[in-house]
């Protein structure tokens, strides 16, 4: 772990033969690690240098497995001249141009390829709570061959003082938070699903602070235990979260087509139907059978060239042939859904699918 040096050179080949100045006082003795949104672990050396007046040459003696671009170099008490990487010499050539004698510093930051992690979410839903406690969790993998000791890891603001042996893996829990707004619903949408089932979700909206791409498990928690309810994966780049958490088997969703008509009907030549408007209506079923309040999304699919004539609900277009209504159902609570419409110009088929 301690290949990352800094040293003082005495004569630097750099174009031209130039002093080195003996300016090293102190390296940080801590080893901070930081965590970054891309998943990726960087390491943030920092030495204090005495600099004189005009040019101050120095040599860091960079890790083998890094290339050049993924060092990143800030400097106080100066301004950054040039770095140099020669080939020949493995270590890298920092030069820093200073007005007058001050106390500098030299952060240098840079990847960690050996040490790997996964985010992993985790959400619990209590009974009678509106809405889930959320956990932020990450699993740190040392897949180096010598042990990390004593080392400060900085996770999503939390600082963590960690050693891991060589390939091993820890799992921290980073953050608990509460989403910032929640909602069960259950959706029944045979277009989409391929079945006349009704699906159950959560869905979740989360703090922007703590987005990660990850895996997300999902739980709900009982008087008689924690039961686990599924997993799905975040992309990170919303704090929208629809999860799918199973089937409600207490709700009853039944349509019926009560009525399809053909009118304005054209005909070729030959006798044969060519174009025709249609008058349409259609029931739904919706009922609760279970003991707590359910909301419910019934989606609708239609034929493009429709035009509504009545619903008894409000309705919601979710896509261009594709509607939809929401019910809030106490237990026991059943309710019947009736839609009318008509077809313009339909050479087949009518509204209703």
């Amino acid at each position: 772990m301690k290949i990352l040096w800094m040293i003082l050179i005495t004569i630097l080949f750099v174009s031209h033969i130039a002093l080195a100045q003996d300016l090293i006082l102190e390296k940080n003795p801590e080893e901070i690690i930081i965590l970054a949104g891309d998943s990726m672990f960087y390491q943030r050396e920092t030495w204090m240098v005495d600099l004189q007046t005009g040019e101050n040459i120095y040599s860091w003696g960079k890790p083998i497995s890094l290339n050049d671009e993924e060092v990143f170099i800030q400097v106080e008490g100066g301004v950054l001249l040039s770095t140099i990487n020669d080939a020949s010499n493995p270590n890298t050539i920092i030069s820093i141009y200073a007005d007058q004698p001050t106390i500098g510093m030299i952060h240098l930051t840079y990847p960690l390829h050996y040490l790997n992690l996964n985010y992993l979410y985790q959400f619990f839903w209590e009974p009678d709570e509106a809405a889930p406690i959320g956990r932020l969790l990450v699993d740190i993998t040392n897949q180096n061959q010598e042990a990390i000791r004593n080392t400060v890891f900085v996770i999503a603001d939390q600082q963590f003082d960690l050693n891991l042996e060589p390939f091993e893996t820890k799992r921290l829990i980073v953050k608990e938070f509460q989403t910032m707004s929640a909602e069960k619903i259950s959706r029944y949408n045979p277009s989409y699903f391929n079945d006349t089932n009704i699906h159950f979700f959560w869905d979740l909206l989360l703090p922007d602070e703590i987005l990660f791409a990850a895996k997300a498990e999902y739980f709900e928690k009982s008087t008689t235990g924690v039961v686990f309810l599924g997993e799905n994966y975040l992309s990170g780049e919303t704090p929208q979260l629809r999860a799918e958490v199973g089937e409600s088997t207490d709700i009853v969703v039944e349509e019926k087509i009560e009525k399809q008509e053909k009118l304005n009907q054209i005909f070729n030549k030959e006798g044969k139907e060519v174009l025709y408007d249609t008058l349409e209506k259609k029931s739904y079923r919706v009922a609760n059978r279970g003991t707590e309040k359910k909301k419910i999304e019934v989606v609708v699919p239609l034929q493009a060239g429709y035009e509504f004539i009545s619903c008894s609900v409000p309705l919601d277009r979710t896509e261009v042939n594709q509607i939809s209504f929401f019910l809030d159902l106490d237990p026991q609570q059943e309710m019947k859904v009736s839609l009318e419409v008509s077809g313009k110009n339909f050479t087949s088929g009518f509204v209703f699918r």
